[in-house]
């Protein structure tokens, strides 16, 4: 009687399932985010909180913009 080793064999299919899956779910949370972002600053627009809506968006601007680079609280800033 023979014995044969059973080697863990490598399924490419599964894994590329598995990574289109992960892609998939990755963009519908994306979506989502995007969405309730956008109905948060409708309410804003609605309810007349302007300034409110002005001061989230530059802070955010603010932050990925590199012309205020020399802020410590911009992504693109180099310390000292």
């Amino acid at each position: 009687m023979v014995h044969k080793k059973k080697y863990m064999t490598i399924n490419f299919k599964k894994i590329g399932n598995v990574l289109a899956m992960g892609y998939v779910y990755f963009a519908f949370l994306f979506v989502i985010s995007a969405l309730g972002v956008q109905m948060f600053f409708i309410y804003l627009t609605v309810s007349g909180q302007d300034e409110r809506m002005r001061k989230i968006s530059n802070e955010i601007e603010w932050k990925i913009d590199g012309t205020f680079k020399n802020n410590p609280d911009n992504i693109w800033y180099e310390g000292p």
